[in-house]
């Protein structure tokens, strides 16, 4: 019997270029033909240590005793090793076909797993983000938050997370939460449960010219209580349905009302209330922690109080859609749509979002808080790989979870634009709503293991006006 490793895909340290690219190494055979037909007799995994064999067969679209041509066979690979990185569960991933006879092969699937149980202290700012700390707060350290947060990822080997955040500072916090993305033989069906406890020393009370203000005379503004039951559901390895139950319960001080009575807008110290909200995801990106191809659409229907009590009557619609087309010879483009809508039209103020909150702003626009009842926006990156390496530091750090670190940087330019409604009477002097803005740039981006992008980037505004940004994850 001769064997014959007929193709293979890329290691982690080329997967920075997302590139799927193949080689074919011949042993005593000439290549096979793309439209030979071929058996997959059986598929082996290697290298899961702890990820049970289920968990990483659920990712895959091939199947024993399925027969497909040497074409359709191979583009699966790729695919199944995209569906698998995704998974964030490894470092790398390899797929191999091996010819036992002309028209049988095994399929070897190589796993290089990450490090899963992370206990890390911790060291944060309060702020929306860095920016903000750096200019509007003065680099205020009293706005630090520390604490210590404890991962458990692939729990018992089944992609479970285990989470506890401990945090002082600014605001102190504890919190736990338990995901179990699968509880049925089908693999669908999974659950996640979670609790936070919560003082802030400090909360915005009102808004200014787009800057959130703040009082300094409180050593305690606020506490919140918050409870979460979750239902996924994944029918197939590309959509996830999610059904969230969570339960609020905010208090402030009189000293917060008193500033603000809109702040609650039932001119009391105290809201309860449930949030039931329905979510949908169609995720085909190449690799979520920085993709350069595929597309992602997601959307989420949510209504805040259900009649139990009558602190809030909220409800809120928001979805996006996302498209990652590489151009070639290392250029790439990145698009992105996003829009908001929330009903009625005066809300209370602790329940506002907008432009500028949760990662989402027109870059260049990272200082100012864009409140309002609905927006529209979309962002363009044009970008152009520059470097990808893969260092091995094993001699200086001999852990096979970290001892090769692959690196990529790509240089880009940029064009983001949006529009936001808000007509809420208590909120004055908002120069920047109601009107159509956009920012334009050049920035750097830095991407390693472990999801890790580093963003360095000069954007100017609508106005002329531009400054230096740093961010520590994707731009979308």
């Amino acid at each position: 019997m001769t064997l014959l490793v007929i193709r293979s895909i890329p290691s982690y340290a080329q997967s920075l270029n997302w590139s799927d690219s193949t080689s074919t190494v011949k042993v005593r055979q000439q290549p096979l033909d793309k439209n030979q037909l071929l058996t997959v007799d059986k598929i082996f995994i290697i290298g899961n240590r702890r990820t049970k064999e289920r968990i990483i067969l659920r990712e895959l679209n091939i199947n024993e005793g399925e027969s497909l041509t040497f074409e359709e066979l191979d583009e699966a690979l790729k695919l199944d090793r995209r569906k698998l990185m995704n998974t964030q569960l490894f470092l790398d991933v390899k797929l191999s076909m091996i010819q036992l006879e002309n028209n049988v092969v095994d399929i070897i699937v190589r796993v290089a797993e990450r490090w899963y149980t992370i206990p890390s202290p911790f060291f944060k700012l309060a702020d929306r983000n860095f920016n903000v700390w750096l200019s509007s707060q003065n680099r205020d350290w009293n706005r630090v938050e520390y604490g210590l947060k404890f991962f458990k990822y692939n729990f018992r080997g089944l992609n479970e997370q285990v989470y506890f955040f401990f945090q002082l500072g600014f605001t102190r916090q504890l919190a736990v939460r338990y995901k179990i993305p699968y509880i049925d033989k089908a693999q669908k069906n999974g659950l996640e449960f979670g609790f936070s406890f919560s003082e802030t020393a400090n909360i915005n009370y009102t808004t200014e010219g787009h800057r959130l203000i703040f009082t300094d005379s409180l050593k305690e503004a606020s506490q919140s209580k918050v409870g979460l039951i979750g239902w996924r559901f994944r029918p197939s390895f590309y959509k996830n349905h999610g059904v969230d139950l969570r339960y609020y319960d905010v208090s402030i001080t009189d000293t917060i009302q008193a500033l603000n009575p809109d702040y609650f807008q039932n001119n009391g110290t105290r809201q309860q209330y449930f949030m039931l909200s329905y979510s949908f995801a169609n995720d085909h990106r190449d690799f979520v922690g920085y993709p350069l191809k595929g597309y992602r659409w997601s959307a989420e229907i949510a209504k805040l109080g259900l009649g139990i009590f009558d602190d809030l009557n909220l409800f809120r619609l928001q979805g996006e859609a996302a498209k990652y087309i590489p151009l070639g010879k290392g250029f790439y483009f990145a698009g992105i749509g996003r829009g908001y809508f929330s009903t009625p039209k005066v809300q209370p103020y602790a329940n506002l979002t907008g432009l500028g909150f949760g990662q989402r702003w027109i870059r260049g626009y990272e200082l100012d808080a864009l409140e309002g009842q609905a927006y529209l926006m979309q962002q363009n990156t044009i970008s152009k790989k520059i470097f990808a390496r893969e260092f091995d530091i094993s001699q200086v750090l001999p852990i096979d979870q970290f001892n090769n670190v692959p690196l990529a940087i790509y240089v880009k330019g940029y064009f983001d634009h949006g529009y936001l409604w808000n007509d809420i009477p208590y909120i004055e002097n908002k120069p920047l709503a109601n009107r159509y803005l956009y920012g334009y740039g050049l920035g750097i981006d830095i991407v390693s293991f472990y999801d890790f992008v580093f963003r360095l980037e000069h954007s100017w505004k609508h106005d002329g006006t531009s400054g230096i940004f740093f961010h520590f994850n994707s731009a979308f």
